[in-house]
């Protein structure tokens, strides 16, 4: 191997090694003590409908049309621009004494809410919560047509400007499929400078938000735009998605039909007999809302608690309250809570205040002291995580959970994180979806927990992130093992495809890959099927995986269908779907 090659190979792990241990570092976009207050730079912003014109991107950041050509070395303000070119936008940075921006006003039209101007017409270059800060006369669920809001673009400005220093500090928001090589060879920039200005951070975290590109001069740009070929296998990659989908949804069908069948002739109904008329769509409708669980009663603000009751309701915080890491069972006015002990949690309340679903863990009160502690009072989980029932610490624990059980507990889970995707505004990313985190109650209902790596989405690919461990907990649900702790240390999303992919006897090889316990309670149909679901949400690409929405109603159809379905929806509470969903 030649020394260049081994010193790029060299390169590469050491960048990899240094953004895996920051995975909670981001960008700074924070005035230092002696920094300059304004300064001339830039930020980038793609061409794409409908702003694919130079005057509709000049008219959106209030430039002139004649400065974004000069610096893009357009020959005519009325060029034609390809689609997905990058282009550099001169702005003037400014701190507020605290944190740096460029203010952009922007008239708001029929249909705009914060957070879809922030991420669809400026394209992430600003955050959610800032825009909501910069305009505190405007109401964010009723924004009037035609009022001036100020969106505050993410910039900064470099230190001392001198021989070999930074001179510009690009604003470029991070793209699927980006990594420090291709984005250095873009800007004709060092990876490991970009590294550096951007705090040695993990920029897999960093998918769709902005970053900083530092430059020794004026930025040059070098265009990727796809090839022939990149745009044939994005429309293979379109179509083998839409494939995936519907190869779920047929297999789901296909087993609710077979089932019914075979059900019907058992009991000696004959459906040639009898054809569908209205009453029955109609009650067959009922009973498929019923499967999705309702959404939890209304969430007031949060109890404010004195931490001397934490204290006292978690015997000072003694071992034996002890569930889980940083979490303690509390006995407050003789009801029982889980207390979890934290540090900043901002962020994580912010989201659970606006969340309310019967899936996910319910925040019923808050302390701090003057340590800098965070409490937060969650509901308490009776049955503990689902992680203590499928890799409990006693091996021989004859505790186990059903078919029954464990396909309803994937339900739950997917209909939370659909409330979570589809739901609420902007869209949240859980991005710690394990089975240590999804808590049974007493009637082994599955709730998610743990928000503390939460975010609010700023594209949907981050999305599939949860995708992608959802798959994870379902290959889990089959097997009875952790994902890692698998023959051979293959981990179990890469060996169900290898089973799935046995030649005439599928059946038989998963039967005998999946938890010996469920061996006379599992429908191999059944089995099959959310196999085959585990395996398209492990997808390497995530422009492969499903939807949460696909995943919700294949599940549906597959619970629906098993003959195990049926015992804990008696309960008319279960069935109790709400009218309109509450995201705050």
């Amino acid at each position: 191997m030649s020394f260049l090659a081994t010193f790029s190979l060299l390169s590469i792990s050491a960048l990899s090694l240094i953004s895996a241990d920051n995975n909670n570092v981001t960008t700074d976009f924070t005035q230092p003590p002696g920094w300059p207050s304004t300064c001339q730079t830039f930020v980038t912003y793609r061409v794409r409908s409908p702003r694919s014109s130079l005057g509709a991107v000049s008219d959106l950041f209030g430039i002139s049309r004649m400065s974004i050509a000069a610096v893009n070395n357009l020959t005519s303000e009325d060029a034609r621009l390809a689609p997905d070119r990058v282009l550099l936008i001169p702005i003037t940075c400014t701190s507020n004494g605290t944190r740096y921006f460029s203010n952009a006003t922007y008239p708001i039209e029929r249909g705009d809410t914060f957070y879809s101007v922030s991420t669809r017409e400026f394209q992430n270059l600003t955050e959610y919560h800032l825009v909501l800060d910069a305009n505190p006369a405007l109401k964010p669920n009723n924004l009037t047509i035609g009022a001036a809001a100020v969106f505050p673009l993410l910039c900064k400005c470099p230190g001392e400007i001198g021989k070999g220093s930074d001179q510009y500090l690009v604003t470029y928001v991070w793209q699927p499929g980006d990594d420090v090589f291709l984005v250095g060879n873009m800007f004709e920039v060092s990876p490991s400078d970009i590294v550096r200005a951007n705090n040695n951070r993990n920029f897999t975290s960093a998918l769709c938000l902005p970053v900083l590109i530092p430059t020794k001069s004026l930025p040059i740009l070098r265009q990727r735009f796809p090839s022939e070929k990149t745009k044939s296998r994005t429309v293979r990659t379109a179509i083998s998605t839409s494939l995936t989908a519907f190869l779920i949804i047929l297999l789901a069908l296909m087993a609710f039909f077979y089932k019914k069948r075979k059900s019907s002739t058992r009991s000696g109904f004959d459906p040639s007999e009898k054809a569908f008329n209205s009453e029955d769509i109609e009650s067959k409708a009922i009973n498929s809302s019923k499967i999705l669980p309702g959404l939890s009663g209304y969430l007031g603000k949060p109890i404010v608690y004195d931490p001397n009751v934490i204290v006292k309701a978690t015997m000072n915080f003694n071992e034996r309250c002890k569930i889980g890491r940083s979490v303690y069972k509390a006995v407050i006015d003789n009801c029982a809570f889980a207390v979890k002990k934290t540090g900043d949690a901002t962020e994580e309340v912010g989201i659970l205040q606006r969340l309310n679903h019967a899936n996910l863990v319910n925040l019923s009160g808050i302390s701090s002291d003057n340590d800098g502690n965070f409490y937060l009072v969650h509901e308490f989980a009776e049955n503990g995580s689902l992680e203590s029932w499928l890799h409990p610490k006693i091996p021989a624990s004859l505790r186990t959970l059903t078919w029954k059980q464990r396909l309803l507990i994937a339900l739950d889970v997917a209909n939370g994180l659909q409330y979570l995707h589809e739901h609420t505004e902007p869209s949240i990313v859980h991005k710690d979806i394990t089975t240590g985190n999804i808590l049974l109650d007493g009637r082994f209902k599955a709730k998610i927990g743990n928000f503390g790596s939460a975010r609010r989405a700023t594209c949907p690919v981050m999305l599939n992130i949860d995708v992608f461990s959802f798959g994870v907990v379902l290959l889990e649900l089959l097997s009875g093992r952790k994902v890692m702790e698998t023959k051979e240390g293959i981990s179990a999303w890469k060996e169900v495809k290898v089973v799935l992919d046995v030649e005439g006897r599928r059946k038989e090889a998963l039967a005998e890959w999946m938890d010996p316990s469920l061996k006379d309670s599992c429908p191999i149909d059944d089995a099959l099927s959310l196999a085959v679901l585990a395996r398209a949400c492990t997808a390497e690409k995530s422009l492969d995986r499903p939807t949460i929405g696909e995943i919700v109603f294949g599940l549906s159809v597959v619970a629906q269908a098993s003959p195990t379905w049926n015992s804990r929806f008696e309960s008319i509470e279960m069935f109790n779907v709400a009218n309109s969903i509450i995201a705050r």
